[in-house]
């Protein structure tokens, strides 16, 4: 990203007179060298703590994310770009070459805008992003303690054999009984 960062930088520095090799150039390889570093450890950073059978899902979400982020970040630095074309033209509406100069002007705003950016991604991913030693901290497990085991319920006692005689519920019937309705009760 500090690559990046310095290629954007290095951009803000063009004029309507600059020459394509001095500055475009340089800054082009910068930018490319930089951002494909940048993609690739994003996408190792967002699928290396997944799980295997989910890791091709957290990267299709990542290469969704990338995308949708550029779209949004390339529609909102041409509003810039734009806008302050826009502004330099009103304010400076006079010569010939003054529409090529609003228009590098509001080039170099765009890319002095995406180079605070980039070095903002730079402060974040210093702070948010756990080190190579959190990272094996982590890998070993020792980090955090392991938790004492759940506590097991007490084992029940085994079950008594209970004889056939006296699990039966059905009532004893004696035909020299007197029926239930004259026998006194209990």
């Amino acid at each position: 990203m500090l690559l990046s960062t310095g290629a954007m930088a290095y951009l803000t520095q063009l004029t309507v007179t600059s020459s394509y090799a001095a500055v475009i150039l340089p800054a082009a390889i910068v930018l490319g060298l930089g951002f494909g570093v940048i993609f690739a450890v994003t996408i190792n950073t967002a699928t290396a703590s997944v799980r295997r059978q989910d890791a091709g899902v957290a990267s299709a979400l990542v290469n969704t994310m990338q995308q949708v982020g550029g779209s949004i970040g390339l529609s909102a630095l041409s509003t810039v770009a734009l806008t302050a074309t826009t502004s330099y033209l009103a304010a400076h509406h006079t010569g010939p070459l003054a529409p090529a100069t609003a228009a590098t002007h509001g080039y170099t705003t765009a890319f002095a805008i995406a180079a605070a950016i980039l070095g903002l991604g730079v402060i974040l991913a210093i702070v948010l992003l756990p080190s190579r030693r959190r990272l094996a901290e982590l890998g070993t497990g020792a980090a955090e303690p392991t938790p004492a085991p759940a506590p097991q319920p007490e084992p029940q006692p085994a079950p008594q054999a209970i004889p056939v005689a006296l699990t039966g519920c059905s009532p004893v019937i004696d035909p020299g009984l007197p029926p239930a309705a004259a026998r006194p009760s209990l």
